[in-house]
């Protein structure tokens, strides 16, 4: 099994969660898998096999930041709501979203 690789990822969701995806594939151990990158109630969501304890808290953390982090340039942003989707993004990004 090999999962998804770095670039699968990156390609998932917005440029401007590029750091956060960065991080978590910096920090995974080489016996990881990651199952799924997606962004769900407008919030990362990074998906993976058996890990270590801390691994799964390092991804709480990053998932949680990614509240706070626009996902189409990453400036700091909020999660907002249009037409029932939510999507998190900075004032900038949410004029040309909205």
């Amino acid at each position: 099994m090999t999962g998804i690789n770095r670039q699968g990822a990156l390609g998932a969701v917005g440029k401007g969660w590029a750091g956060i995806i960065n991080n978590l594939y910096d920090a995974k151990p080489k016996d990881v898998y990651v199952v799924n990158v997606k962004e769900k109630y407008g919030t990362l969501r990074f998906y993976v096999g058996s890990a270590p304890e801390w691994y799964f808290d390092l991804i709480d953390y990053y998932e949680h930041q990614s509240g706070e982090i626009c996902e189409n340039c990453g400036a700091k942003g909020e999660t907002v709501s249009r037409r029932g989707w939510l999507k998190t993004v900075c004032d900038k990004c949410r004029e040309e979203w909205e």
